[in-house]
């Protein structure tokens, strides 16, 4: 069987087909102007969130919801980098916490940092590209 959860991603028009192989649906409700650079897809079965699965050099960013196994979370990719995180209840993050030093834990926050770098490239990145072709 498996662990499914919903899943939505933020993508390239042009990498839409990198999605529907692993499921995704382009979501015409949600979706800018066809001549958009943009479309989100969604997976509403998502194995895992697709764990191990996203491609890692194309850019995109999405959210999934909780499995059984495992909570909502965040992930992102700019085409060289990518990263995850773990989302609370109402968006945010989940922060690992030291109960000894009563601190978070390092690692956490720079997973924290890293994913919001990286998302902001991504979202750069989507301004930045021309949404029609020069001729």
């Amino acid at each position: 069987m498996g662990d499914r959860c919903y899943m939505e991603i933020t993508c390239r028009r042009q990498d839409q087909g990198r999605f529907e192989a692993l499921g995704f649906t382009a979501q015409e409700w949600n979706n800018p102007a066809s001549d958009s650079v943009t479309t989100v897809m969604v997976d509403e079965e998502a194995n895992y969130a697709h764990c191990g699965d996203m491609p890692t050099d194309i850019p995109y960013h999405g959210i999934h919801g909780a499995g059984g196994d495992y909570g909502s979370g965040a992930c992102v990719c700019d085409g060289h980098d990518y990263a995850e995180v773990e989302r609370g209840h109402a968006g945010g993050f989940v922060v690992n916490w030291d109960e000894a030093t009563k601190r978070p834990l390092t690692r956490s926050l720079r997973a924290v940092r890293r994913y919001l770098t990286v998302r902001d490239t991504v979202l750069e990145l989507f301004k930045a590209t021309p949404s029609t072709p020069s001729p």
